[in-house]
């Protein structure tokens, strides 16, 4: 199954008490090599990383990467994510930029499924399933 992955699942696993479902959804990912996620999310958790006080936050966080497939962001990515944002904004539904690339990211490989903590954001977008670890059946 492929499976996209937001930036708050990878939070979820790099905290110190890390959310068992999300480390099961790795650990699924890394066998089946089915994970992807966007450049966005790299970015994202770079900056967490590197304000981290943990002396191996960077290391963990390259190592969590290293499981998943990352998509780069191109122009008719960038483009579609601001139509999308737009759209959120005309209609007064509006999330953060980085979640509507991360969204237009997701749908240009052909999945309308992100894994997120974030299901409230993501839901906003029509073309978009957001769904926790534990819809999918992780425990």
């Amino acid at each position: 199954m492929k499976l996209f992955i937001d930036t708050s699942i990878f939070v979820d696993v790099l905290r110190k008490k890390t959310v068992s479902s999300s480390k099961q959804l790795f650990d699924s990912s890394l066998e089946g090599n089915d994970g992807f996620i966007s450049s966005i999310t790299v970015a994202e958790l770079s900056v967490g990383a590197h304000l981290s006080t943990k002396p191996d936050a960077i290391e963990k966080t390259l190592e969590l990467l290293s499981i998943v497939s990352v998509m780069n962001l191109d122009d008719k990515i960038a483009f579609y994510g601001g139509k999308v944002y737009s759209d959120l904004v005309r209609s007064g539904l509006v999330i953060e930029l980085n979640d509507c690339l991360i969204a237009a990211t997701c749908l240009s490989i052909g999945i309308s499924e992100i894994v997120t903590r974030n299901v409230g954001h993501f839901d906003r977008i029509g073309e978009i399933r957001a769904v926790t670890p534990e819809d999918l059946g992780f425990e």
